[in-house]
């Protein structure tokens, strides 16, 4: 009886191993990462839209940077009337921006296959 009692208590130990490292291997779906601030965020690839520090992370330039390119494209359409291929993809509520990964993606490939330059101001 007293047999028994220790393999159940070794096959819960067993269980209760496995399960834990089973949720941390399927919790990979998300990545703690660190901004520039030093402060954790959470990137997913499940959001929908990101804020102007996490687009700044992914596409590895700096908010400053993100803004500038912003402000061109927008001065250049008010100068001209027209633009050339895909512009930035944002959003603004409020004050706040918010950017789409996926168009992102389009925008940088558009803007590499067309050597855009962005200068800084």
């Amino acid at each position: 009886m007293k047999s028994n009692q220790i393999s159940i208590i070794v096959a819960s130990l067993i269980l209760g191993i496995s399960f834990i490292i089973g949720c941390s291997i399927t919790n990979g779906d998300k990545e703690l990462e660190v901004d520039q601030d030093q402060t954790p965020s959470i990137v997913t690839a499940d959001k929908l839209l990101m804020d102007i520090k996490e687009t700044a992370l992914y596409l590895n330039l700096t908010e400053d940077q993100v803004m500038n390119i912003i402000k061109t494209e927008h001065e250049n359409l008010s100068r001209s009337g027209i633009f050339q291929g895909t512009m930035f993809p944002y959003i603004r509520v409020g004050n706040e921006y918010l950017f789409n990964k996926d168009l992102l993606t389009t925008w940088v490939s558009d803007a590499s296959l067309n050597r855009r330059v962005y200068l800084n101001r």
